[in-house]
């Protein structure tokens, strides 16, 4: 797990777009949709385009009859409460570190814009495409991606959280 958090510290400082990034977010994105995305800090973007790939990837590999662009553009679409107030890299590393040290017990300290970000960005992203129509299993794949014991028995949202955890 250390390796991890030093490997996605890595890719945050080193994230930059390719050609193939932009051609896959059109892939899965309407325009508006797009520009929705593009409101996320570079990272969490690449963030994003990794569990997206990593999602295609497994429904490939693992021949798992499924609409691959719904799962596309929900893998791309599941951090995007993320984009209402961005936390740079260091802040990030530190709510990790507090958050391991405190064994959670940094999440009643919410009132913190960083703090309420790094938990509640799940639940701010569901808030923010409820308002555009989607209908309830995206929704709910977006609310309950780091806790899928709310949403049971979803293909979706495993997918997704492995992909996820993964990335």
């Amino acid at each position: 797990m250390k390796f991890y958090r030093i490997k996605q510290f890595i890719w945050g400082i080193e994230s930059s777009f390719k050609k193939i990034d932009y051609s896959y977010i059109e892939t899965y994105l309407n325009n508006n949709e797009i520009m929705m995305f593009n409101k996320l800090k570079k990272s969490d973007k690449h963030h994003c385009i990794r569990v997206c790939k990593d999602s295609v990837m497994l429904l490939k590999n693992n021949n798992i009859k499924m609409d691959e662009y719904r799962v596309g553009k929900i893998a791309l679409l599941h951090d995007i409460g993320k984009s209402k107030y961005h936390i740079n890299l260091i802040e990030k590393s530190l709510i990790v570190l507090l958050d391991k040290f405190t064994k959670g017990n940094l999440k009643k300290y919410d009132n913190i814009k960083q703090i309420n970000i790094y938990y509640n960005h799940p639940k701010i992203g569901y808030e923010m495409l409820k308002t555009r129509n989607y209908d309830k299993e995206l929704l709910e794949v977006v609310r309950y991606h780091h806790n899928k014991k709310k949403f049971k028995k979803n293909k979706i949202i495993d997918i997704i959280s492995i992909c996820d955890n993964k990335n």
